[in-house]
């Protein structure tokens, strides 16, 4: 018997399910000392193809951290104060936060619409704050998983373990972590990192669903359009209980 396919299929039979995902920006966001730098570097390790953008930043560099090999170098761009303006004033971050007197960072623009339009995800290592900003100005592609330390007791250790922090603006960076929490239900996910391996599985298992969504699958959803028959509807309703009866 050969199987006739409806009209509305026939030009469609060979026709593969697959579709090609939009941009995810990937935002592992929280306090200072959970670990989202070392699962970043550890993630573009590990796939190449994910990219990163790094941050424009008038902050000091800090020495390479020596517990976890983190290096400044890798996620920021250092400039002046005068070119940090410059970069607001003609448009060209998609988002800057002052989070600290006579400290500014930021986010260049141009590598993000490049990317979407490449359909390149990104990785982004931000405060909550900073991670708002990006959502407001990507909502389609953003999403955020907030990452959580253990216990606030084991963030304040890390943080002290850190070379990087002392005396006041140790306090002011434990401070800053603790306002922190007052955004995490503004996350799409939360994940706590207890060890590194396991939280970067994890990770990568969220982005690989998300990758998977319809709203990120536009010419499949589109195909799926096309090929919907409007006359077919779901049934609830049986008021007369007769549904059965009349099988």
């Amino acid at each position: 018997m050969t199987v006739v396919p409806p009209a509305n299929i026939a030009e469609h039979m060979t026709t593969e399910l697959d579709g090609r995902s939009s941009s995810v920006f990937f935002v592992l966001s929280g306090p200072g000392g959970t670990g989202k730098s070392t699962l970043i570097r550890r993630w573009l390790k590990a796939d190449p193809d994910i990219g990163y953008v790094k941050n424009v930043t008038t902050r000091n560099r800090r020495p390479p951290d020596p517990t976890s090999g983190v290096n400044d170098d890798d996620f920021f761009d250092f400039v002046s104060r005068a070119r940090f303006r410059e970069l607001v004033e003609t448009d060209q971050l998609a988002q800057w936060v002052n989070p600290q007197k006579g400290y500014y960072s930021g986010t260049p623009r141009q590598p993000l619409l490049d990317a979407i339009e490449q359909r390149r995800d990104l990785l982004f290592d931000y405060t909550p704050q900073l991670y708002l900003n990006l959502q407001r100005a990507f909502p389609e592609q953003v999403v955020g998983v907030f990452v959580a330390p253990p216990s606030m007791e084991v963030l304040r250790d890390r943080l002290a373990g850190r070379s990087s922090e002392h005396g006041d603006k140790l306090q002011l960076k434990f401070n800053m972590g603790v306002q922190d929490l007052s955004y995490v239900d503004m996350h799409h996910y939360h994940v706590t990192n207890h060890d590194l391996e396991e939280t970067l599985e994890t990770l990568r298992s969220i982005l690989r669903a998300e990758k998977q969504r319809l709203g990120r699958l536009p010419e499949l959803r589109a195909l799926y359009e096309s090929v919907k028959d409007r006359r077919q509807m779901l049934f609830y309703y049986d008021p007369a209980g007769s549904r059965i009866a009349d099988i």
